[in-house]
């Protein structure tokens, strides 16, 4: 092969298929490269019949990442792989047990690890709240340090953005009090689907240094304070919108629903907020994707029926 050049995987699995990234992915592969093997993988029993009738085509399975024999099952004869752990992982086991599942076939010639990380970050700065717990800031790192370690061809993509949908958690406030409810930080923005579509990007170039990169993703426009958020929400939707940043409606909104999982949750914003000079948009999405990836106002847009009614 030319330098710096790859094999395009001739399969392709997809770990949390059924989710807002990896069924978008899905669907992207689908399109764009219908004679990929699409391997769905759910660790949900109840979503393996949904994603078989959305994709008929491909082969759906149940899979753990605390249960390494439904990995090794998982994995078997794949060439590419997209790596998504659900909030509240312990990075150390699943790590340890992906890691050791691809090793033990030695079929994926890239790999795709979706982390949430601010880039360089000290940890140090990681408040003792934080240290010993399932938070992002500590577990993503540790599975950072895993698979650098491992030596499987790996290319993460870092979320250095709030995910759009993330306002469907708020859409009661929004929807009964017209009030946008959550703690205030300056964040950059993505929409799951411009991540999927870049995840299905890299997977299908064949640019051989894309391994072993880190590329930070957010939609290159927008940086902006939960109360701009609110202010864009009145001039979008044509409504006012208000804004609660305190931590009493916070815990009053999410606590019934989130239980002990809230207060860390609010410590993690009350980290990001003390650091969030680290963030600011770049165009790799722009780059990769060759268009503008979708605004917080373009999705506001289109989900206001949705959020409001």
């Amino acid at each position: 092969m030319p330098p710096n050049t790859k094999p395009i995987p001739k399969s392709v699995l997809i770990f949390g298929a059924a989710a807002h990234i990896g069924r978008p992915l899905a669907e992207f592969l689908q399109r764009e490269a219908p004679s990929i093997k699409l391997r769905l993988a759910t660790s949900s029993p109840a979503k393996v019949s949904t994603l078989q009738a959305a994709f008929p085509s491909a082969e759906v399975v149940e899979a753990n990442f605390s249960d390494e024999p439904s990995l090794l099952r998982a994995t078997a004869g794949m060439e590419g792989v997209f790596i998504i752990t659900p909030g509240g992982t312990d990075e150390g086991a699943a790590a340890t047990n992906i890691i050791s599942a691809l090793k033990a076939h030695n079929s994926a010639i890239h790999i795709l690890k979706l982390v949430g990380l601010q880039p360089e970050a000290n940890p140090r700065r990681i408040p003792e709240s934080l240290r010993n717990s399932l938070s992002l800031p500590v577990q993503h790192a540790l599975a950072k340090r895993m698979f650098d370690e491992s030596g499987l061809p790996v290319t993460y993509l870092n979320i250095g953005a709030t995910f759009m949908d993330n306002f469907f958690w708020m859409k009661r406030g929004l929807k009964e009090e017209r009030k946008l409810i959550w703690p205030e930080r300056l964040i950059p923005w993505i929409d799951p689907r411009d991540i999927a579509e870049v995840a299905g990007t890299l997977l299908l170039s064949p640019n051989q240094r894309h391994i072993g990169q880190f590329h930070t993703v957010n939609n290159g426009h927008d940086l902006m304070r939960f109360q701009d958020v609110a202010e864009l929400m009145t001039e979008v939707w044509g409504e006012k919108i208000a804004y609660d940043s305190s931590k009493e409606a916070f815990f009053e909104e999410y606590g019934p629903h989130m239980g002990e999982k809230v207060k860390y949750l609010y410590e993690f914003f009350r980290y990001e907020e003390q650091n969030e000079v680290v963030w600011a948009p770049n165009k790799f999405v722009e780059i990769t994707l060759g268009r503008k990836p979708k605004t917080v106002r373009e999705w506001l847009e289109e989900h206001k029926e949705a959020l409001l009614n």
